[in-house]
C-alpha cells in the first residue's frame, strides 16, 4: 500500500510542478504596463499657482485602442507637477487624455476656481518625450456648489 501512495504523491507533485505554472501563465489580464513619456506642468487659477491640487490625466480609448493607466500627481507650492503612472515621476500614457483635477483631502483648502475630479479641465496629446503642460483652471461662476472633499456634504460658494 505504501508503494502506491508514495506513486500517488509523486503522480500529483509532477501534475502540480509542470501543469499548473502553464495554467496561470496566462491569467494576467489587465495588470499590462503601456509606453509612457514624461509629463510635467503647472496648475493656475486666475494666473497665480494652485498648491497641493490633485492632477489627473486619464487616457482616452481611440478606436479598438484599450486606453491604458491612468495617471496623477500631486502639486507643490508652485503648482507644478509631475505625473505617475506605474512608478514614482514616471508620466503618462502615450496618447489622448483628459485632464481633471480635485482638491486634496484638506477641507480648509481654499481655491476660487473649480477643482472636481469629475470635471474635465482640457484634453491633451501625451507624446513620446517630454511633455509640459499648462493646466488652466475655469473660475467658479456665482452660485457655483463644489462637491464636497472625499465625500463631506456640499456647501454654497461665497462669491
Amino acid at each position: 500500500m505504501s508503494s502506491i501512495n508514495s506513486v500517488c504523491w509523486k503522480v500529483t507533485y509532477l501534475f502540480t510542478a509542470l501543469l499548473l505554472p502553464g495554467l496561470f501563465a496566462g491569467c494576467g489580464g489587465g495588470l499590462e504596463k503601456f509606453p509612457t513619456a514624461s509629463v510635467t506642468g503647472t496648475v493656475l487659477c486666475e494666473g497665480k499657482p494652485v498648491e497641493s491640487a490633485i492632477v489627473y490625466f486619464e487616457p482616452l480609448r481611440e478606436g479598438s485602442s484599450p486606453g491604458g493607466k491612468q495617471g496623477w500627481a500631486l502639486t507643490d507650492a508652485d503648482g507644478k507637477f509631475t505625473i505617475s503612472t506605474y512608478g514614482d515621476q514616471d508620466g503618462a500614457v502615450i496618447g489622448k487624455h483628459r485632464v481633471r483635477v480635485g482638491p486634496p483631502a484638506n477641507s480648509s483648502w481654499q481655491c476660487d476656481c473649480v477643482t472636481e475630479e469629475e470635471k474635465d479641465v482640457m484634453q491633451v496629446d501625451v507624446v513620446d518625450g517630454e511633455n509640459d503642460f499648462e493646466v488652466v483652471l475655469p473660475k467658479k461662476p456665482r452660485g457655483y456648489r463644489q462637491r464636497g472633499v472625499l465625500g463631506d456634504e456640499d456647501e454654497e460658494e461665497d462669491d
